[in-house]
């Protein structure tokens, strides 16, 4: 997922349907479906329904990589611990075909997602022992493993060399805290409160890190036999930092040198407006030498360096000052310095680009309307879908699920689809995407599991063609009529898909219909939709959102005087917005919402998006703009009554704002509650114990308006 669109979580084990290698992939927005069928009844549910104690039995793999001869697939195997009330997650290897899966880390070890080395014989991964992180070395073949660096920060991105004799990796440098004069110090014995923070950076915390710690990130190298790490960069900038991501770097065919993404902007330049404006340098092993190849008024990321050294395939996009600046995949040629843009034609976002073995093409995954693909691209720009359904785990967003490649083509990727979340799929030349792991199956199979549809209606604003989705509650019956629950995705540059949502189903199994959809700044339509919104959110999503609720009213099983409007983030302000022009809803419940946006930016840890994105002008110059979009501009209008939620360590959003618009709507009298969630960051998934409590007062918030 780009740091943009963070702005932002079966009965039957299905294989996953996969498009034939050689199909082309729908590239427009879709058009308007004819009239719906009305909706058929359903046999009474003979099981019970997912409620939120079932968000700690669910499980997802992540990060599957697969072996460099396409036989075996590593991924991190991820839970919760219902006694902990935290994540927990071990390193697991499974065949290509699905048969022999067993784990290699012990339960509640603390791992990251592991690396094979290029000859397949062996894995490297993070993990805590003994209190510290520790790179470790695993050979496959006998389960033998080695501790080969001990380091006083945590490392990530790892990566071999190609001959597989060295490991690179980023971990934190710390400086010396900042101070300003001579504190007094604690007399002994004594048990004073924690000091002061001394903060000299704009951008000093992260929603989901909390403060920053000072210093930066930089590259090291290690031996793969082991010895100490050596530091291959010493300099002001902050390598693989955010917006800039983990798979910031590779290697090139000769071991010699890093291609490297890197902001080399000020703290000024960055927040004013440089935020992404990341470039492409060559960074020589033996000296340190630090050259630019590429670095252009806009990002350039995730570069991905050909097995024959030629070229280097990159995303990214010119800056032409949009609120979406819309990845594109490109290749550079390393001798020429030719650029080809591989994806010209394709007007959707791309990204995690991967090399063929044999260089002639470039894979990557991009996401067309609610559907992910995986496809093949070659260095004419022709394109060749290779699968879809890629998906993240219990979510309908579309987010940016992972995938890897092997030498002969074949692959392993993240897959969901309506009624299954959290699994791997493999797939390859001449055999199609199979679901190999079966995680979650018992639990869905023992559940009543609401079914998905998909529709498209038009908005009364412009006409424009929308795709949404209905979940209908176990047991429906078309004859009698549902409360409806319209769920709003945040973003607001990110989108829904069909794909299993455990909180849409919690709230379908409580007896609602759940209608989702992709209003306009939604991706996955082009990037005349997705900027539709710029300088101007919120705005006419109004249409879009309320043209697709009239809709689903229209064909019959929806009570009208039961509406209940729900969203998160982009979605919690489009949430309050809708109510503050209709009083069509029974209840609302605003979560992690932005409502003044000038506060928003001088408070969140995304101020130059707010300036240079949703805005490109500051409070200080553009008053009435920032006024014109906020949500108290019109606090005085809202009859709904409506929750209030956020969490307290929430950087994205601030609980400021939260707190603003519960003042706001206490003031004028509207009935609304506040629900703090402590420790919580953005979204409320930091500890399953406030996930499963979230959906369950959401809920209880409907029922006491029901």
């Amino acid at each position: 997922m780009t740091f943009r669109s963070m702005i932002l979580a079966t009965a039957v084990a299905c294989a996953l349907a996969a498009v034939p290698a050689g199909a082309q992939a729908p590239a427009a927005p879709p058009p308007v479906a004819p009239a719906a069928v009305p909706a058929q009844p359903e046999a009474p549910a003979a099981k019970p329904p997912l409620a939120p104690m079932d968000v700690f039995a669910l499980e997802d793999a992540v990060d599957p990589q697969i072996s460099p001869d396409g036989k075996r697939i590593v991924y991190l195997r991820a839970g919760y611990d219902m006694a902990k009330d935290a994540r927990r997650a071990q390193l697991w290897i499974i065949g290509a075909d699905g048969g022999n899966a067993r784990p290699l880390t012990q339960p509640g070890a603390t791992v990251s997602p592991a690396r094979w080395s290029p000859d397949g014989t062996r894995i490297v991964f993070m993990a805590v022992r003994d209190g510290a992180p520790k790179l470790v070395v695993r050979w496959i073949a006998d389960d033998r493993e080695v501790e080969i660096a001990n380091l006083p920060g945590a490392p990530d991105s790892i990566t071999w060399s190609p001959d597989g004799k060295q490991i690179a990796f980023a971990t934190l440098v710390p400086d010396p805290p900042r101070q300003v004069g001579t504190p007094p110090s604690a007399p002994p014995g004594a048990e004073w409160k924690p000091a002061p923070r001394v903060i000299d950076r704009s951008y000093y915390r992260a929603d989901g890190i909390g403060y920053l710690p000072s210093g930066k990130r930089q590259l090291f190298l290690v031996s793969a036999d082991g010895g100490a790490a050596r530091r291959l960069t010493s300099d002001r900038h902050d390598y693989g930092a955010p917006p800039v991501g983990p798979g910031f770097y590779d290697w090139t065919p000769d071991g010699k040198a890093l291609i490297v993404e890197v902001n080399t902007h000020s703290d000024l330049e960055f927040v004013r407006g440089k935020f992404f404006d990341s470039g492409l340098y060559q960074l020589d092993i033996a000296s340190g030498a630090m050259t630019k190849i590429l670095d252009r008024n806009g990002p350039e990321g995730s570069p991905a360096v050909s097995p024959d050294g030629q070229w280097i395939a990159f995303t990214g996009y010119l800056d032409k000052g949009e609120f979406h600046g819309g990845s594109q995949l490109s290749v550079l040629n390393r001798r020429t310095g030719e650029i080809r843009v591989l994806s010209k034609d394709l007007d959707r976002d791309v990204g995690m680009p991967a090399w063929s073995a044999d260089s002639r093409h470039v894979y990557a995954i991009y996401a067309d309307g609610g559907m992910n693909y995986l496809a093949r691209f070659d260095l004419n720009g022709g394109r060749a879908v290779i699968a879809s359904g890629l998906g993240m785990a219990h979510t309908a967003y579309s987010a940016v699920p992972s995938y890897s490649l092997a030498r002969d083509g074949s692959y392993a990727m993240q897959v969901s689809d309506a009624t299954s979340t959290g699994n791997i799929a493999a797939g390859g030349p001449g055999r199609a995407a199979r679901r190999v792991t079966t995680l979650n199956d018992t639990l869905l199979g023992s559940r009543a599991i609401a079914r998905l549809e998909e529709f498209r209606y038009t908005s009364s604003a412009g006409g424009l063609p929308m795709e949404g989705w209905i979940l209908y509650p176990p047991g429906f019956d078309p004859s009698r009529k549902y409360p409806m629950i319209l769920e709003i995705h945040g973003g607001p540059d990110a989108g829904y898909g069909a794909r299993f949502d455990i909180e849409k189903q919690i709230m379908a199994g409580a007896g609602y219909v759940v209608v989702y959809t992709n209003p306009r700044g939604s991706t996955g339509y082009g990037q005349r939709f997705v900027n539709l919104i710029t300088d101007r959110f919120p705005g006419d999503e109004y249409d879009d959102l309320m043209s697709g609720v009239d809709a689903v009213i229209a064909r019959g099983f929806i009570d009208p005087a039961r509406l209940y409007v729900t969203g998160g983030s982009g979605g919690g302000t489009l949430t309050a917005w809708l109510t503050q022009r209709t009083d069509r809803f029974r209840a609302a419940a605003v979560l992690y919402p932005v409502v003044d946006w000038q506060s928003q930016a001088l408070t969140s840890d995304i101020m130059p998006l707010i300036f240079n994105g949703f805005f490109h002008s500051t409070p200080w110059n553009d008053q009435a703009r920032y006024r014109e979009q906020s949500m108290l501009r019109m606090a005085d209008r809202v009859k709904t009554p409506t929750l209030v939620m956020t969490g307290e360590a929430d950087y994205r959003t601030p609980i400021s704002e939260s707190e603003q618009y519960y003042a706001a709507l206490r003031y004028h009298g509207v009935e609304s509650v506040f629900i703090r969630y402590p420790m919580e960051n953005h979204g409320l998934r930091a500890f399953p114990s406030h996930f499963a409590a979230k959906v369950a007062q959401i809920i209880g918030w409907f029922e006491e308006h029901r």
